[in-house]
């Protein structure tokens, strides 16, 4: 069975850490990771070319886990070493063990690619079996446990949503562990809906390479054939660690919301039930967090149009706080959004915000604010302000995940958050969000 490759121009594979660099016309290689397993073969199609690999075994760095250590390339992987000047070739590259690999390929003249060239009419990736993806007995026993516990508090007439934010897809990571458990989770509760709170991808990548990880996100996400309704995270603007390939605010609007515009709202009629979805990244921007002018006039005006007698959830990257923000000292428009929201803190359940990679209640505001940990396995205690909560974390149990199932009672006000994985439960309640044992 042949793998379609993805080639990008110009691009080099250094032979001293297996990383890639732009800038080198005379080379092409894969920006993504390819899994080979024993017997999978890589072959030449067109001599007028050769290739190189670089191979990297699947190992996980603690600091990566435990520390704010972002990986290089955004893969939990060790490069073999295995790639030099010298290492050129023609003939089939057979692989002998599971390992990771990319390649990198020459015109035997020497010439420069011009981009049209086609990396699958040069090279073909020929897997001799397919990968078999087992769905871990943890996972399975978490699933089963996080189900009754739902099935047990569930009260007819609730939305119930799945909840997550902070993916930060990483090869080798956890992502299709945590997709995994959704679908399970949603073929035994079936959901209303999902609520990602964004930040797919580190964004320190290519344009190319984040599209292709954040659209295997939310695929994965679309597999439970329910609506997915994101906000934009500050990593998602493909900027990190000053990566120059950015995406404008159009293209994240296309590739993560699906919509022209940063901000929406979703109604249910039945629960009398607004979710409201904020936007609160610009880079461009000298103060780069928080909410520009359009967003709070919108706010204000979704506010004023939601009838006395319904009631709100609002979803954002950013809490609307800055003494809630380890990273932002000030947050952009935040006196103008906090007097918009007030007037109207009757009607709202609750704020929900991702980026703090820590659990948080607030009450001090005049409406319950909730920071929900990060869904990728990260346990990091730094960079965190007081009263957040960065539950244990570990590889191949079910502390690895953390994402929430919400249950919304309109007729209670009422939002019960059941955690799978690593966490605890929270409840908001009359105004007031608590935590569960």
């Amino acid at each position: 069975m042949k793998i379609s490759l993805t080639g990008l121009a110009g691009m080099k594979i250094r032979a001293g850490d297996g990383l890639q660099e732009p800038g080198h016309p005379e080379m092409l290689s894969t920006p993504l990771y390819y899994w080979a397993q024993p017997g999978d073969r890589l072959v030449l199609l067109d001599s007028g070319y050769k290739f190189n690999v670089a191979t990297y075994v699947p190992e996980v760095k603690e600091s990566w886990i435990y520390t704010y250590d972002y990986a290089p390339n955004e893969s939990w992987t060790a490069y073999r070493h295995d790639l030099s000047g010298d290492s050129y070739r023609q003939d089939d590259y057979i692989f002998t063990e599971g390992v990771y690999f990319r390649v990198c390929l020459r015109k035997m003249n020497g010439e420069p690619f011009d981009g049209s060239e086609d990396i699958n009419r040069i090279l073909a990736f020929e897997q001799h079996t397919a990968p078999i993806r087992e769905i871990k007995s943890w996972i399975t026993n978490e699933v089963e446990q996080v189900a009754k516990r739902v099935q047990a508090l569930r009260e007819e007439g609730e939305l119930i949503c799945a909840l997550l934010t902070d993916t930060h897809f990483t090869v080798n990571g956890t992502w299709e562990e945590t997709a995994a458990s959704i679908q399970q989770l949603h073929q035994a509760l079936g959901f209303d809906g999902i609520v990602h709170l964004g930040d797919f991808t580190d964004g320190m990548v290519t344009r190319e390479v984040t599209r292709y990880y954040s659209e295997k996100v939310l695929a994965d996400l679309k597999q439970c054939e329910v609506p997915v309704w994101v906000t934009l995270g500050n990593h998602d603007t493909n900027y990190f660690r000053n990566n120059l390939d950015r995406f404008s605010l159009e293209e994240q609007c296309e590739l993560y919301l699906g919509r022209e515009e940063p901000r929406y709202s979703i109604d249910f009629e039945t629960q009398k039930l607004r979710f409201i979805f904020l936007d609160s990244f610009d880079p461009d921007e000298t103060l780069r967090y928080g909410y520009n002018a359009s967003c709070i006039q919108w706010l204000k005006e979704q506010l004023e149009h939601t009838a006395d007698d319904w009631q709100i959830v609002i979803f954002s990257h950013l809490s609307p706080v800055s003494r809630l923000q380890y990273w932002a000292k000030a947050l952009r428009g935040e006196k103008e959004l906090m007097s918009v929201l007030n007037p109207y803190a009757g009607k709202i359940l609750a704020f929900v915000n991702g980026h703090n990679h820590a659990d948080l209640l607030d009450n001090a505001e005049s409406f319950p604010i909730l920071s929900i940990v990060n869904s990728k396995c990260e346990a990091f205690t730094e960079y965190k302000t007081e009263g957040f909560i960065t539950p244990d974390r570990k590889l191949g149990t079910p502390s690895q995940e953390a994402f929430d199932i919400m249950l919304i009672n309109t007729e209670k006000r009422q939002i019960r958050f059941v955690r799978f994985g690593a966490g605890k439960d929270r409840i908001v309640t009359s105004g007031k969000a608590e935590w569960l044992e």
